[in-house]
């Protein structure tokens, strides 16, 4: 199964989608911190202006994915902090950000996760990769020179991390289990250990990546 059989919008992450989403179609919307954030005060923690400008993107990429006046999606989160659709019904949404990058996902009648990360992030510290790598994972790393090991590294960190973000459980799921498995053509899948879950990895903007999950038909 290559990429552009992930059922969706668009072939990688970016403008809110025209019109409303079809069922089991989802988007993956970006947006910068200084753009979605105008509404925090200058002395306010980034961490908050992350939060509360995803959020508002998040607002109107559901507004869009929905055909629906963005103030009538209500947002809330569960007990693990994980974003909620109160309204509109039917759509399954995610939340992820770092340093000025926003980026949210919005799926119809399917969960979605996404995550994003900085292609140059450092996971070579030592011990760990044992911690989040599947043993299989570490054969294959221990094969490749030091750059294409933590650019690997990032990439199956920000595929798990969008797999448990869709799950609702985060880092609380023990990422070593996990095995995710590049397909031919193009794409990544976790079968036999979770069926009908697909996923993808994009390069956006300038030196970032975005992941995101994709679970099978039904909330």
């Amino acid at each position: 199964m290559g990429e552009a059989d992930v059922p969706g919008v668009g072939a990688a992450a970016g403008p809110f989608p025209v019109g409303p989403l079809p069922p089991g179609g989802h988007a993956v919307c970006l947006g910068r911190l200084d753009e979605w954030a105008r509404g925090a005060s200058a002395g306010e923690p980034v961490v908050r202006a992350r939060s509360s400008g995803s959020r508002l993107l998040l607002r109107h990429a559901v507004a869009a994915a929905d055909g629906t006046p963005p103030h009538h999606v209500v947002l809330d989160q569960d007990g693990h902090g994980r974003p909620v659709l109160r309204a509109p019904a039917g759509l399954d949404v995610s939340i992820s950000h770092t340093a000025d990058v926003l980026v949210v996902g919005v799926a119809r009648g399917r969960r979605i996760g996404v995550d994003v990360e900085a292609r140059d992030r450092p996971l070579l510290a030592p011990g760990l990769a044992e911690k989040f790598c599947h043993p299989e994972e570490l054969a294959e790393l221990r094969e490749l020179p030091p750059a294409e090991r933590n650019a690997l590294l990032v990439r199956l960190w920000t595929l798990k991390e969008a797999y448990t973000k869709a799950l609702g459980v985060g880092l609380a799921h023990d990422f070593a289990r996990l095995r995710p498995r590049p397909v031919i053509g193009g794409g990544w899948w976790l079968e036999p250990s979770a069926p009908g879950w697909r996923l993808r990895c994009d390069p956006v903007m300038d030196g970032f990546i975005v992941a995101r999950a994709l679970g099978p038909d039904g909330l």
